[in-house]
């Protein structure tokens, strides 16, 4: 038969009291079958207090925490509404949206973009973006994404993580916040040539500006170094979250992760072809005629509210080149095609064929494609 025994402490001299219920009932208390230490109502966490101190917690041990922590949208590279960049594409001076919420940029040298899919990272599959230097010299390759909300990062300390594969030891992410010009840089790559996770934390400045994501073969600060022909910087599970911890990647569903796309860029065009005039068959919608000669396109909603009122870029279906087509006199007819009062939730156009031959209030069938950019 097990036996209770209570032991005293060699220099303390408090008293063990233990309290009788105040009930006829009998209580057991069961003790655990190991050792250990019992917490009580004030060093640990009492139903009824709701108050006290837990054990302290290893930072590095918090992994895998829930709910929407990760403030990069398309941090694992599943979205590309804009084309199918499976393929290297060059890239430029300017800093252009390839992948869907990046934008990516080369400086006196030369470089593409791969979107590489299915590619085995830390163990788990995943997409992956790929920049490779096509020259040597003393440049940059990068690219970058824009975080819209400013407010709660202020004063906060932020944690930025990726997991990077370089052969440049000058790999790394860097965070910059633009009002504030507050720089910080991850470790650098070590240049061997596979996966390993950068991170790095920064206190955000209490004034206003928005926070830029950089990553690519750079200095700190965003400076050039020596890059070689061939030279290639590989990263995927992108994260940016608040702490001074790097957490585990948060992973979203494809919908999840397009709809937040969509509030920045969204487009007509199905996933894969190649943004142009008669591409292939243009979305068709309804117009109602003013007269003879103009219509106007009922309003088509976008999939989601978008950030702001977007520009639109156009494309012509069957006849003419960046403007809608209308269906009249049996065939498809060129129009003048004009934003008519298009705004955050819906698109609406003017359109204009050539010639007359429409009827007041009668509804036509319009056909064309857009694109419809809100970026920052």
């Amino acid at each position: 038969m097990a036996k209770v025994k209570i032991q005293g402490h060699a220099s303390g001299t408090g008293v063990l009291t233990i309290t009788a219920p105040n009930t006829s009932t009998d209580r057991t208390v069961t003790l655990p079958d190991s050792t250990g230490t019992l917490l009580d109502t004030t060093s640990g966490l009492d139903a009824t207090k709701l108050s006290g101190n837990l054990p302290a917690i290893s930072g590095a041990s918090l992994t895998g925490i829930a709910g929407r922590k990760n403030w990069i949208i398309n941090g694992d590279f599943q979205v590309s509404q804009r084309a199918a960049y499976t393929s290297a594409t060059s890239l430029t001076s300017t800093s252009v949206y390839h992948l869907d919420r990046f934008k990516t940029k080369i400086n006196t040298i030369s470089g593409t973009l791969t979107h590489k899919l299915n590619q085995v990272v830390n163990g788990k599959t995943t997409n992956t973006m790929l920049l490779t230097a096509t020259s040597a010299a003393t440049g940059r390759v990068e690219t970058v994404q824009q975080i819209e909300a400013t407010a709660p990062f202020i004063s906060q300390t932020i944690t930025f993580s990726a997991w990077v594969k370089s052969d440049n030891t000058s790999a790394r992410l860097i965070v910059h916040q633009n009002g504030a010009n507050v720089q910080t840089s991850s470790n650098t790559h070590t240049g061997g040539g596979a996966f390993e996770l950068l991170k790095g934390t920064v206190t955000c400045a209490s004034n206003s500006g928005e926070i830029y994501l950089y990553s690519g073969i750079q200095a700190a600060g965003t400076g050039n170094v020596s890059v070689a022909n061939n030279d290639y910087f590989e990263m995927a599970f992108v994260q940016l979250e608040y702490g001074s911890v790097a957490t585990d990647f948060e992973h979203r569903s494809y919908g999840e992760e397009l709809a937040l796309c969509q509030r920045y860029y969204t487009t007509s065009f199905n996933t894969g072809v190649t943004h142009a005039d008669n591409a292939h068959e243009g979305v068709v919608s309804a117009a109602m005629a003013y007269s003879a000669a103009t219509a106007t396109v009922s309003s088509m909603a976008f999939p989601v509210k978008m950030r702001t009122s977007p520009s639109l870029t156009i494309y012509g279906r069957n006849a003419g080149t960046g403007n809608y087509a209308i269906y009249k006199s049996q065939t498809w007819t060129a129009t003048t095609t004009a934003n008519n009062g298009t705004n955050e939730s819906f698109i609406s156009l003017y359109l204009q064929p050539s010639g007359a031959g429409m009827t007041a209030h009668y509804v036509y069938q319009t056909s064309g494609h857009y694109d419809a950019d809100a970026e920052l």
